[in-house]
């Protein structure tokens, strides 16, 4: 199954695929409401050109070259459209459209989507994350739920080589086979035996609140490792890195993380500062200090700090520190 951004000669077809939908499926939707769409959407050039120039963003799915499933949204984060080939139903065509648009809409900065579910639709919509903001109305022969979704962050997906695909995935989304995203942990060693070290805020809702680590994240949309690793830095510690004093240490698939769906990539800079210049990021971070190495391994083995398993590399990078310093 292909899934992409619909181009102009893509719109036609997925626009009478829709209509298909609403004259074959009556029963599912109120008199008319195919009659409406055809004026309203097939018929209406000012409509159809907003497709087929992209100004509204329009996604397809394609198998061999057929239309059997499409999505739309108005250009202001109401998606508009999402119809399925009857043939093609329960095969995850509908879910894999709306995750490539909450990906697209929240990267062209909406923060809240938008959608009128119909009736029969609700289940699906409720069970992807949508919420009801208001009781079943009905307008132009439909009948809808208005509901509304925030995404989360969006990651770049990455093949087993290590190559950004093109495709985006939203963070809490499980990842397609062979896809994968990208991980970053930032050390910061003084240069006189010293790592940087912060405490994982409290209330993140996650069984290891509380425990200190070194600071780390997922690398958004646009991000290359670099730019992760200076951005999670700053938010989280408020902190500002010299990227040329930065190294790249080890990079490979994160063992431990996620079912093996990311690459970890861990950094460490030359860089110090007093404790009190840092600036937590209430969500992320509580506290900070400086400690050696030994403090570190003292700490893991107490429970204190976030397990060995999260750092394979750690041994490697103390000795190799430590006889740089």
């Amino acid at each position: 199954m292909l899934y992409k951004k619909a181009a102009a000669e893509d719109v036609l077809p997925a626009l009478t695929l829709a209509l298909r939908v609403l004259t074959e499926e009556k029963p599912a939707f109120a008199p008319g409401a195919a009659e409406r769409f055809k004026t309203d959407c097939t018929e209406n050039e000012r409509y159809v050109s907003s497709l087929t120039t992209g100004k509204n963003l329009m996604l397809v799915a394609l198998d061999e070259g057929k239309t059997v499933g499409l999505i739309s949204e108005c250009g202001n984060g109401r998606i508009s459209q999402l119809y399925i080939d009857g043939a093609y139903r329960r095969r995850g065509i509908a879910t894999a459209l709306m995750k490539h648009m909450v990906c697209m809409l929240k990267l062209r900065g909406f923060d809240t989507l938008i959608l009128n579910a119909p009736s029969a639709a609700l289940p699906f919509f409720l069970h992807f994350g949508f919420t009801p903001t208001a009781e079943k109305q009905e307008k132009n022969g439909f009948v809808y739920t208005l509901m509304t979704y925030k995404p989360n962050e969006i990651w770049d997906v990455y093949d087993i080589n290590h190559n950004k695909t093109g495709r985006y995935a939203e963070r809490g989304r499980k990842l397609e086979p062979g896809d994968y995203h990208l991980i970053v942990h930032i050390w910061k060693h003084n240069g006189r035996g010293e790592w940087l070290i912060d405490r994982r805020a409290m209330k993140r809702g996650t069984s290891i609140d509380g425990k200190w680590e070194t600071t780390g994240g997922a690398a958004v949309a646009g991000d290359d490792s670099l730019s992760a690793a200076l951005r999670e830095t700053k938010e989280e510690l408020g902190i500002e890195l010299d990227p040329k004093k930065g190294v790249l240490i080890h990079s490979d698939l994160a063992k431990g993380y996620a079912e093996h769906t990311g690459f970890l990539d861990a950094w460490v800079f030359e860089h110090d500062c007093p404790i009190e210049d840092i600036r937590f990021q209430e969500s992320e971070t509580c506290d900070a200090m400086w400690a050696t190495a030994e403090k570190i391994r003292d700490m893991m083995e107490k429970g204190e700090f976030l397990s060995p398993w999260f750092y394979p590399y750690f041994d490697q990078m103390v000795e190799k520190w430590g006889a740089e310093t």
